[in-house]
């Protein structure tokens, strides 16, 4: 009788576990504007950034650039152990892009095309001559007025060009040639 019983019992949890599992179930469309991951990768690397992000941004520059965030300032270097200016935009575009850039701020301005500020995009530079008659830094815009640099007083760090300091000594935007 008891065997009889768990036979049954056995039984009823099979049938009820095929019919939960061929249940159909409803299926949400998603947009087809919006990709799926969007909402947790760009959120994410908004908040990493502090820039709010459009979601369509390079995945690799915003991955690659978000790492770079903190590198201590090193004259001359290149790598995330310390780095410049010049040598991270030079860094980030080799990794990100495959291109080569010169080395110095005031050469990579060689590399672009100038455009207006008003027409920057993801992945422009931007071009600063701070108590100088040359470009003396460079930076990568982002988004949303912000840029990613190699500060010399704080490391790699996102900064506001509406900020003073950066309106002050503002240069240029530059869209690089090979990247049109």
């Amino acid at each position: 009788m008891k065997k009889v019983f768990y036979e049954i019992l056995i039984l009823s949890i099979i049938l009820m576990l095929f019919s939960v599992a061929c249940r159909t179930t409803k299926t949400t469309k998603v947009p087809t504007h919006i990709s799926p991951d969007t909402t947790g990768f760009y959120n994410n690397y908004s908040k990493i950034l502090g820039v709010e992000l459009s979601g369509n941004e390079n995945k690799k520059f915003i991955k690659e650039i978000s790492d770079w965030l903190g590198t201590p300032y090193l004259l001359g270097g290149s790598t995330k152990d310390g780095a410049d200016c010049s040598g991270f935009v030079q860094a980030v575009y080799k990794t990100v892009y495959n291109i080569s850039l010169y080395r110095k701020a005031e050469d990579i301005v060689k590399n672009c095309e100038l455009i207006d500020k008003k027409d920057l995009k993801t992945g422009d530079l931007v071009f600063f001559k701070i108590k100088s008659s040359k470009v003396s830094h460079v930076g990568i815009y982002i988004n949303d007025g912000k840029f990613i640099h190699a500060s010399s007083s704080k490391g790699v760090i996102v900064s506001d060009l509406s900020i003073s300091y950066y309106t002050k000594y503002y240069y240029s935007a530059g869209r690089i040639k090979n990247l049109k």
